[in-house]
């Protein structure tokens, strides 16, 4: 299960990252997995289609050219077919002093006795291969093969996998390729991909837009209700909120729904879907991390409204245990919504060998308003809030948001599997919620999703 610990100091001016700082460790993948296609026509012209070096593991040449039992001494030139071959290296200079019969290669020749084939050959004593092979010495990432560095490919497009970093290219190792995306929106205007969200500069990065993107040059804005167009220099800013202008006016994305889209759904799937055990014993379905269940059913009226989905397959380099990305929630539930069966979601879902479940959390709490009401600490009167809708002329009073986080998955070196992204209002089609998500990328380490404070987010100054 995932654990948290939350850095609540200034709220202006922390921002909440995981355990692991941004490495750079990215990689590429290959096509792998299956995902129904949706309709991605865009009929307002505001949103795209969606989108259609590590180090290496091979043989150790150290190991056997080490050899000092196998052919023979090229160097020397025996008068005597007493003379012994195969125990001096191929490296040994011409023997100039032994005859064969009276100095035998084997006993005293200088070629022999100080010959670093026999007493100091790093193929027998030091040599990588032998004594710090990574496949002895591994300590999780020593093999990993994600590569140092992605290059960003989000600089004038709309679409929104390139956005938070992925299917740049099908070169793994520059990028994360992926195959069957899929982004299920009829309402073309519940997403964004933008330069910026709000007109807030962030106190710690002088020049840069507090909810600006994390790597590249846009990211991905999703909501429960309608975006306007974005500005001319791709920003997404909202001086008067799109939330009270459209308090009765959902939009057009699916509503009334029993469970979770797609691969995902809200039942426990921990002690083989029994639930109790979260992060162990996952029945590979349902939710492993048993967040969902209770905030789900908070109240009778417990249906999705509004209902964003995307989702796309993804082949994990060798030697890589997880992945990472960037995340902020906001909603204008909080706070009179609070516990109540108004509970909107944010959810980032995975379909691992190693975990099949939710995988977003702060302290073991799913994003949802009320289960986040401790961590909404950038609250109405924050100038960080200046043009993101929160608050508005409608509920002056209502309205708030995290910090940035960043998520931590785990996964299985070689394996394919599904991550997918949804967000919905839950019990109404009002009040709307936003999430951001930008900079995925993998893991070398990854995490375990039993232990605590192993997988999820830690919070940390940005």
């Amino acid at each position: 299960m995932v654990r948290v610990s939350v850095l609540l100091g200034l709220v202006s001016t922390i921002g909440l990252a995981c355990g692991e700082p941004d490495s750079g460790l990215t990689a590429s993948i290959s096509e792998g997995g299956t995902e129904p296609t949706s309709d991605t026509s865009d009929p307002t012209g505001d949103g795209p289609t969606s989108s259609t070096a590590g180090v290496p593991t091979g043989s150790d040449t150290g190991t056997g050219s080490a050899s000092m039992t196998e052919g023979s001494e090229t160097g020397v030139t025996p008068t005597s077919t007493t003379t012994t071959t195969g125990e001096s290296s191929t490296d040994d200079p011409p023997d100039t002093t032994t005859t064969g019969e009276t100095t035998d290669p084997g006993t005293t020749d200088t070629g022999e006795t100080t010959d670093t084939g026999e007493t100091t050959d790093t193929g027998t004593t030091t040599d990588p291969g032998e004594t710090t092979d990574p496949d002895t010495t591994d300590t999780g990432n020593a093999d990993c093969q994600a590569p140092a560095m992605q290059p960003p490919c989000d600089a004038d497009t709309n679409d929104p996998f390139k956005a938070i970093g992925l299917n740049c290219s099908d070169d793994k190792s520059m990028a994360i390729p992926i195959s069957n995306p899929v982004i299920m929106s009829p309402d073309a205007s519940a997403w964004r991909v933008a330069t910026h969200y709000g007109t807030a500069m962030d106190p710690m990065n002088p020049g840069s837009h507090m909810w600006g993107p994390k790597e590249g040059e846009r990211l991905l804005v999703i909501g429960t209700g309608t975006f306007p167009a974005l500005q001319p220099d791709g920003g997404l800013t909202e001086p008067d909120s799109f939330v009270g202008e459209n308090v009765d006016t959902p939009n057009g994305n699916p509503d009334n729904q029993s469970d979770l889209p797609g691969v995902m759904t809200w039942q426990q799937g921990s002690n083989n879907g029994n639930g109790g055990t979260p992060g162990v014993d996952c029945d590979g379905a349902q939710d492993c991390s048993d967040t969902l269940d209770a905030q789900w059913n908070i109240s009778p009226n417990n249906r999705a409204n509004d209902v964003l989905y995307m989702s796309f397959d993804l082949e994990v380099p060798l030697g890589t245990h997880g992945y990472l990305f960037d995340f902020a929630y906001f909603s204008q539930e909080w706070p009179t919504w609070v516990g109540d069966s108004f509970n909107d979601m944010f959810v980032v879902w995975s379909t691992s060998e190693s975990f099949t479940g939710n995988v977003t959390f702060i302290n073991e709490q799913p994003l949802t308003v009320t289960a986040l009401d401790p961590y909404m600490v950038i609250q109405p009167g924050d100038p960080l809030l200046a043009g993101t809708g929160f608050p508005d002329s409608f509920f002056d009073t209502e309205g708030a948001g995290t910090g940035w986080f960043v998520a931590k998955g785990s996964a299985v070196p070689g394996e394919n599997f599904t991550v997918a992204i949804s967000i919905f209002d839950m019990g109404d089609t009002a009040l709307d919620t936003i999430g951001l998500i930008d900079h995925f990328r993998w893991d070398c380490e990854g995490c375990i999703p039993s232990e605590v404070m192993s997988c999820g987010v830690e919070p940390v100054p940005m």
